[in-house]
């Protein structure tokens, strides 16, 4: 197959060019002034399929670190062919999976059936991150290594295995799992409120009746964002100097969708500090784009964790992505059932879909100028390539996977999620203008946003070179 007509993102610019694209790797890239490279990799082209793709752009697919699923005993609210078929229809090529599934991924038994659930049922690449065994068992941690996961998550205000994420001798223990393993910690960074402090927040909510959006964020605030950041970073630390690590055998922490600037000066402070830190982290497209004041039909579709902040924090974060001091974005997408998300706040759970809204809006911020291509492409696709060491990913070069993404700027629109291909029809993006259209994706030469796509996703296993 060749794609020809196009420009193509290569090496931080658009070139006008072709692609030639075989057994799913992009076999040649070509300049299309030359007309004798097109006749060669023409005479190369055996399905002697051609697409004309009218200047569009070609881009890497989008990798999304971090994302739920579900299905998994929570398929009313997501399956693994819902998910990943909204993702395919986005541009997202390859997806990470949180474990936070019924019953929660933390046994190497869990693990795997998950991983069957998913087999030929997904339309883009997925990779999993597990959970941790209760107690620390080493042989189960050695037996859910072994079937490829990404890394490991710990949540702790809502643990997943019994164990205590604010006991700072558990958190040493998985930091000195992952020095020993080299294996990636991905951190929910949140320290609770006490039951009294959440208490009084809400019984003032009760008499003045603010927004319900601002008591959210007044329950989970970001000086309680910051405070378990800080005190990963302090056993971090301990961890380093008790055990005299060089840096080769540091240990690897993600922390996912930092909201705020008080977490985020923390991260950079400390990297600024030692940069042979294992430590990266994320940042939301609805932390970037959104805050506790927007006005929804129903304000439980803007409930997620952590909260939407004030103005204050996304428009600080965007500062800091346009300047090139974020390298990744994930969407957290967490799907829930309409039923869920209309109950009261209290029952209402957190999270809403973030597949199809993520390009819309942030390719937006490209095709208006807010934000340059070359940040774009390195945050969605050629830093988590590099940072996860996903072999064959994340660019647009000879011997790649055939990962694409081809995008039309179309005129402004509204994003309307009785369109969505996942589960969860609602969105705090409602009537959001963009002007983006994702015209074409690709999955190793396979079009996949297509209502005829078959499932052809394949399940990432990492290889971790210290078991």
């Amino acid at each position: 197959m060749i794609l020809k007509n196009a420009l193509i993102y290569i090496d931080g610019s658009l070139r006008k060019g072709a692609l030639l694209i075989h057994n799913g790797t992009i076999k040649s890239v070509v300049n299309e002034k030359s007309k004798e490279d097109l006749k060669k990799i023409r005479s190369h082209n055996e399905d002697g399929i051609e697409i004309d793709c009218g200047k569009r752009m070609v881009l890497p697919g989008i990798i999304d670190i971090h994302s739920h699923l579900r299905d998994m005993g929570q398929s009313e609210k997501e399956t693994f062919l819902t998910g990943t078929l909204a993702a395919a229809f986005s541009g997202i090529t390859t997806v990470f999976n949180m474990p936070n599934t019924i019953p929660p991924a933390i046994n190497a038994y869990q693990v795997k059936k998950w991983m069957e659930k998913a087999q030929n049922n997904i339309y883009v690449n997925v990779g999993f991150i597990a959970g941790v065994p209760r107690e620390f068992n080493f042989d189960e941690v050695i037996s859910i290594i072994d079937l490829g996961v990404i890394g490991f998550k710990i949540y702790p205000i809502g643990s997943l295995n019994e164990i205590d994420w604010l006991n700072y001798l558990n958190v040493q223990k998985i930091l000195n799992i992952s020095s020993k393993l080299q294996i990636p910690i991905f951190i929910h960074p949140d320290w609770p409120l006490s039951f009294e402090e959440k208490n009084e927040i809400y019984e003032n909510y009760t008499l003045e009746q603010f927004p319900t959006l601002e008591l959210h964020n007044n329950l989970y605030p970001v000086s309680m964002e910051a405070k378990y950041v800080n005190f990963v970073l302090e056993n971090y630390y301990k961890i380093i100097v008790d055990l005299d690590l060089s840096p080769k055998d540091y240990p690897i922490v993600h922390f996912c969708h930092i909201s705020c600037k008080n977490s985020y000066s923390l991260i950079q402070n400390a990297l600024k500090m030692n940069n042979n830190l294992k430590i990266s982290f994320e940042i939301t497209p609805h932390h970037l784009f959104l805050t506790n004041k927007i006005k929804l039909s129903n304000p439980n579709y803007g409930k997620v964790l952590p909260p939407l902040r004030d103005e204050e924090h996304s428009l600080y974060l965007f500062k800091e992505l346009k300047e090139g001091h974020i390298s990744l974005i994930g969407t957290d997408h967490a799907p829930h059932t309409l039923e869920d998300k209309g109950q009261g706040y209290l029952d209402a759970p957190s999270g809403f879909p973030g597949f199809e809204t993520y390009p819309l809006t942030l390719l937006d911020k490209v095709c208006r100028s807010e934000l340059s291509l070359e940040r774009f492409v390195k945050i969605t696709s050629e830093n988590p390539a590099k940072i996860f060491n996903l072999k064959n990913k994340g660019f647009i070069k000879e011997g790649y996977d055939a990962d694409l993404i081809i995008v039309d700027k179309i005129p402004e629109y509204p994003i309307k999620s009785k369109k969505f291909k996942t589960k969860a029809k609602f969105s705090p993006y409602e009537d959001y203008k963009t002007t983006v259209k994702i015209w074409k994706v690709f999955l190793r030469g396979n079009e996949v946003n297509t209502e005829k796509s078959e499932p052809m996703g394949k399940i990432i296993r990492m290889k971790n070179i210290n078991v």
